[in-house]
């Protein structure tokens, strides 16, 4: 897939992971990575996953749908690095290790094809 401009809180959804959207949370500068999550269905975890355009593929938060519990060092963690909190924030890389990097597939943003 080519490149796509995504902005902050736009609503992605994926072919391959059904059809509640994840939640663009922070983008570099250049654009070229995207961190997105969305809550797991009883609201108790949050699931990520990144966008790497240069890379071409999509990394997976290593849960399998599980996600990361609302709470826990990792999510505390990245709460912070969304909200720019940057005083012994460790980086993203450093908290999760995304893995499992798949092809992107972006069915819809906000809706729309």
């Amino acid at each position: 897939m080519s490149f796509r401009n995504l902005a902050l809180g736009d609503k992605v959804t994926f072919r391959d992971t059904g059809p509640r959207p994840f939640n663009v949370r922070a983008i570099s500068p250049d654009q070229r990575m995207v961190i997105l999550s969305r809550p797991i269905e009883d609201g108790s975890a949050v699931e990520y996953t990144m966008i790497d355009w240069d890379r071409g593929a999509r990394g997976l938060d290593g849960t399998h749908g599980r996600g990361h519990i609302l709470g826990s060092g990792v999510h505390r963690n990245l709460w912070r690095f969304f909200r720019g909190v940057t005083t012994d924030a460790p980086s993203t890389q450093t908290v999760m290790d995304f893995t499992n990097w798949v092809g992107i597939s972006i069915d819809a943003v906000n809706g729309r094809p």
